[in-house]
């Protein structure tokens, strides 16, 4: 005798449940972390661009009258 086929609705819906719950709690708190890495390495070569361009101008400045 043949086995009834079991339904795939169960499994779907638990499936989108468990995937919506990480989409809302963990991959936001990557992105968080992403987000926070970008901006530290942001402000880091804004730093880094300052310090150069600041390094550049007094030595240009040293060197004018050449």
């Amino acid at each position: 005798m043949p086995m009834t086929p079991k339904s795939f609705w169960p499994a779907l819906a638990g499936f989108l449940a468990l995937s919506f719950t990480y989409t809302a709690v963990v991959a936001r708190g990557e992105g968080n972390t992403i987000d926070a890495a970008r901006k530290r390495w942001q402000d880091q070569k804004k730093r880094g661009d300052a310090a150069m361009s600041a390094a550049g101008s007094k030595w240009l400045e040293e060197h004018k009258h050449e």
